[in-house]
Order: C-alpha cells, then structure tokens, then sequence
C-alpha cells in the first residue's frame, strides 16, 4: 500500500486581539462624548423653545396692536361722533398725533358726504398719512407700503358716515416679540455654561465605577486573577465587571492547564533523554562491536520516540490556546485517509498487523484544516497499529451522523470505566502498553472538537478498541 502523502499547512499566526473601538482610530473620551451630545440635545431643545417663545411672543404683539388699532379707529369714531365739527374735537392725543405724527403709525378719518359712497372727504390724517384711503373695505389686513410691511384697520361707525383707518408698520410687532423672547431666553443662554459644568461633572460621578474598575486592574500584579468586587457598582457597569471576571476564569484555567502541560512534558521528556543517557554510557563502555551496535540501536530507537513525542507535544501546543479558528478549506477526508495509511503501512507490517481501509474515498467532503485531520487519522492509525494482534481496519462512510471515520482493531481494548479517561493527556493505560506518550488519543479528540464533531472508545467486533469519530453535517 503506497501514496504520496499531500496536504497544506494551515499557516498564520495565532493570537488574541480585543478591539473597543473603530479601527484605527484612537481611542475617544466617554465623558466629552457625553457632555457634547447631552449639550448639543439641550441647544437643540432650547433652539425649538426660543421658536416657540418667539412666535408665542409674536401673537401677543399682534394681540396687543390689533386691541391698540382697534382702540385708536373706535376713539376716531367716538370724536366724530360726539363733535360733528372735527377736528377740533378730537383728544389732545390725536391732535399731537395730528400735528408730529408717530413713527411707524397712521390714521384716516373719513365722513361719507350725503350717504352717498365715494363721495368720502378725508377730515383729519396723521403726518405721514397720504391724502387716498389707506385700504378699500372693512377690518384688518396687510399689504405693502412704501417698500415696508404694514397691517392695516378700517371701522366704519353704525351709521355708516365716518369711517376710521388706522395702520402701523409690521417691524414693531417683530421688535416687540424679540425683546420679550430675548428677555426670557438670554437668562438660559447665560446659564448654558453653567449647565455644561454640571453636567461634567454628573457625568464624571456617573462614570467614577468605571475609573475605580480601570484603576483595580491596573494596580493588579500579573500573577492576581482573584475576580473583581462590584461593590456599589451601577447596573450599567456589573456586565463589565463580570466579563472581566469571567476573562479572569478563562485565564487562570488556560494558565493552570499551561502548568499542567508543562510539568507533564517536563516528565515526559525527562525519562527518554535519561534512557539515551544511558545506551550512550552503554555504547561508551561496550567491550565488542555487537554490543555497541545493539547500543546505538537502542539511542536511534530513543531519538524517533522523542521526535515523535516532541511532535505531539507541538502539535498540542497549537491546539490548545485556540484563540483564533484557523484556515479552512474543502478537502476529500477519504482522499487524506488513503494518504496517511499508506505512510503507516510499513509500520504495520514491520509489526506483522494487516492494514485495510474500507469505503469510497472520494463520498465524504469536509470544510477542514487538512494538516490537523491527517494528524487525527495519523494519531488514530498509530495507536490502533502499536495495540494490534494481527489487522487494523479502517472504515469512511457518510451516514445521517455526518461523516463517519471508525478505526477498529483486535488488540486487548479498553474497559469501559477507562475509556474516558484514554482520552485525556499523558494517560497510559497499563493494559495497553505499547511504548505510547499518552498523547495520540488526546489530540484526536482536540481536532475532532476543533471541527465540531466528536471522538469516542468502544470495543471493536473482534474484541479490540473501536475509536469513532463523527463530524457533524454542518462541515460536510
């Protein structure tokens, strides 16, 4: 059995990055972001209450003036009526008003001769008035006047013989109206920096837990990942607080399992560098050839367990922080299957143990990281290899599952209270023996997990260990 084994290194680097802000640019201050927008809702609000003011002030003014003008046209008709020889008989007010004329203000007074319309005679006039009727008909209304706004109001008495016609420039409503706003509004405006400092610092005392949070952390020694006190702590800030606790978990369980690992590859390393210590003190001493050959066997023996070992030992330090996914792509598992069983068919043979794949190598397509499954099937292979008596078969098949990969042998097996714990690093079943690190299952499981699917120990058909691995449809 032979094949080229062909697959791609996943390749990129590995690391954790936590971004809070846009990238590349800098980060912002939540206080100024707050204090501008709270400020700018609040200019925004006052904008729309000083239109308001304005245009409430507005019709006041025109309230106020309309009641004037309606005031000045009935007192015109009072004096005409009261005093037929006009107009002499108007109040003293007229009569200045009369003789010096009003800035910004007018009035008619006109008498209907005989009842007869269009035969009205102008009777009095302030100065600036002209000498034609300022409007034709009855009530208010505004036109344009010598290039200006005015607003204009013509009454006629009961008898209809007088009428009176008052007018008065727009702009005075609009003066009117701006002061009286101006008088509510710039005591706000004035306060507005006031505000401003108020709300800086309420700002400031409302983000104090986050300070208090940052300022925790920062006194931390590395070594401290004892969780965070909430304290007095608003709602807004508690799910802060607990993912930096929860963060502080998931750190000490990674640190804690980094320890594990390498107080274990520590040891594990340790009895194969002193058993080539020794075959080379042994090669040293050797009286004759033979035994020095059978020595240096013994090291080159030693060396390609500790090349292996090594191997798996990177292997899992790559699996392990899984900090970011690495880079998949399609690929044919019965193809990478073929591949990896044709590099271990030498080492089956050399133990005497049939290697046979069952299945369709082209049915079961897998979105994967083809180097890490190779090592999956690799691992599975190798461990089936070394424990069998005679055959190793290895089965691919797509069922309702997903993929399905079944590595079986007839060796002495696994119980089944021991099975779970095959799983885990560096374990060494007594019953299994074969020279293994105890890490070839372990990583097995790990790739399976990385890939969303599952690695479980059962007993084969003929009484050996049956490892299955099933991948579930959504990498299929």
């Amino acid at each position: 059995m032979s094949a080229t084994a062909g697959s791609d290194p996943p390749g990129g680097s590995r690391g954790i990055g936590i971004d809070i802000g846009t990238p590349g640019r800098p980060g912002y201050s939540l206080r100024r972001r707050l204090l501008w927008l709270l400020l700018s809702a609040i200019a925004a609000l006052w904008l729309l209450l000083a239109m308001a003011v304005f245009l409430r002030a507005h019709d006041m003014a025109d309230e106020l003036f309309d009641e004037q003008m309606t005031q000045m046209a009935s007192s015109l008709l009072d004096a005409s009526a009261a005093r037929p020889d006009l107009p002499d008989a108007l109040p003293s007010a007229l009569a200045a008003a009369n003789r010096q004329g009003t800035p910004g203000f007018v009035f008619q007074l006109w008498r209907r001769e005989d009842g007869q319309a269009g035969s009205e005679t102008l009777l009095v006039r302030s100065a600036a008035a002209p000498t034609t009727p300022l409007v034709d008909g009855e009530g208010f209304s505004e036109r344009l006047w010598g290039g200006e706004l005015w607003r204009f109001f013509s009454l006629r008495d009961p008898a209809g013989r007088y009428q009176a016609q008052v007018g008065q420039r727009h702009d005075l409503r609009y003066a009117l109206a701006r002061d009286a706003a101006g008088r509510v509004l710039i005591p706000l405006i004035a306060g507005l920096p006031l505000l401003a400092v108020a709300i800086w610092l309420a700002v400031g005392n409302a983000l104090s837990p986050l300070s208090a949070a940052t300022t925790a952390v920062a006194a931390r020694r590395p070594e401290s990942l004892a969780p965070l006190e909430p304290g007095s702590a608003p709602a807004e800030v508690l799910p802060l607080i607990d993912a930096l606790n929860a963060l502080f978990v998931r750190i000490d369980r990674a640190l804690d399992g980094e320890r594990q690992f390498t107080a274990n590859a520590a040891h594990e390393l340790r009895t194969p560098l002193a058993a080539l210590k020794t075959q080379a003190q042994v090669a040293l001493r050797a009286a004759d050839d033979g035994q020095r050959r059978h020595a240096l066997e013994r090291v080159i023996a030693g060396v390609d367990r500790m090349t292996q070992l090594t191997e798996q030992l990177l292997m899992l330090a790559r699996l392990d922080p899984a900090a970011t996914p690495l880079p998949q792509r399609a690929l044919d598992l019965g193809t990478l299957t073929i591949e990896v069983c044709a590099q271990l068919d030498a080492a089956a043979h050399a133990r005497g143990v049939e290697l046979a794949f069952a299945g369709s190598p082209a049915a079961p397509q897998l979105v994967g990281v083809a180097e890490l499954l190779a090592a999956l099937v690799r691992n599975l292979v190798d461990n089936a290899i070394r424990h069998a008596q005679t055959k190793v078969s290895v089965e691919l098949q797509r069922t309702a599952a997903g993929v399905e990969l079944i590595i079986d042998d007839d060796g002495p097996g696994i119980a089944e209270g021991l099975r779970q714990d095959a799983l885990r690093r560096f374990e060494r079943l007594g019953e299994r023996g074969g020279g293994g690190s105890g890490l070839g299952l372990s990583i097995a499981a790990r790739v399976a997990e990385l890939h969303g699917g599952e690695l479980t120990l059962g007993e084969s058909a003929a009484g050996g260990l049956r490892a299955r691995v099933v991948l579930p449809p959504r990498n299929a």
